[in-house]
């Protein structure tokens, strides 16, 4: 990671913005690809965020996946669905983590001194995060394949799409509380959040189930909305705009308490 603090030399005929823009994209690239290298090579994270979902899935879809929805669709389909989001949620939760270990060693003060901007920040954090979304989705899908949900290519396809467009909140979530918490308090504060998230959202067991105050709670959670909206190519019916109203709103108030927070990290880091 030392090349994001070093400058890129002149060549001959090259203006200097030139050469800064260049150097800029090289780092950009660099930590980008460092990140993603962090997050898969982390293979005791990758695998509770695969094994636990993938596991619950098949225990409750063996008791209870022969049954049928009113819309026709067997249980465990949906079941997969929830799933595949309760494990890409952990996924995107997590995305704060290498935040918490570069505030901690001091590394988030060096990437102060690049030309680094915030969004390239961002986007390098959550280009991480999808590259471990996917496995995370990925298996649980593959293990409703073995258990007999029968799709085609389109809606396999779609449904990973939908799932992983509609977690962006909850990436940038993750980042927000790496930001404002201390990297001491972090972890506890993100595992508790995702647990809220998971139940309140109706991510282990139906939502319908809930007293009608949780049930409003719960319609106003993106965990809720981004496993109807991955559901949607199975079920059919109407498209779920209100779902993509709700996680507007999160992502718009989420960037915006993030973009904050980021600002009093670097204040803070250059004491």
């Amino acid at each position: 990671m030392t090349t994001l603090t070093t400058d890129i030399a002149h060549t001959p005929g090259t203006s200097a913005r030139d050469t800064r823009g260049s150097g800029a994209a090289q780092r950009f690239l660099h930590y980008t690809a460092q990140s993603i290298l962090i997050q898969v090579r982390d293979w005791a994270f990758l695998g509770f965020i695969i094994a636990m979902p993938t596991t619950i899935y098949l225990f409750f879809s063996g008791v209870y996946g022969g049954q049928g929805t009113a819309s026709g669709v067997e249980v465990a389909a949906v079941m997969m669905v929830m799933m595949a989001t309760y494990g890409g949620l952990g996924a995107a939760m997590n995305a704060g983590s290498q935040i918490q270990s570069e505030r901690s060693s001091g590394w988030f003060r060096q990437l102060m001194v690049t030309s680094l901007t915030p969004a390239q920040f961002v986007l390098a954090k959550v280009s991480a995060a999808v590259a471990v979304l996917v496995p995370a989705i990925g298996m649980v899908f593959l293990a409703g394949a073995a258990r007999g949900v029968r799709l085609d290519a389109g809606s396999w396809a779609a449904s990973l799409g939908l799932i992983l467009a509609a977690l962006l909140p909850m990436i940038v979530f993750g980042l927000v509380i790496a930001l404002w918490f201390k990297p001491q308090t972090a972890t506890a504060v993100t595992t508790l959040t995702m647990m809220a998230l998971a139940m309140l959202g109706g991510l282990w067991f139906p939502l319908e189930l809930m007293p009608s105050a949780m049930q409003a709670v719960g319609r106003l959670l993106p965990s809720y909305w981004a496993s109807q909206i991955g559901a949607w190519p199975l079920v059919g019916g109407d498209f779920p705009w209100q779902g993509v109203l709700v996680l507007v709103v999160w992502l718009a108030v989420l960037v915006g308490v993030g973009a904050l927070g980021y600002r009093r990290a670097v204040r803070i880091s250059r004491r």
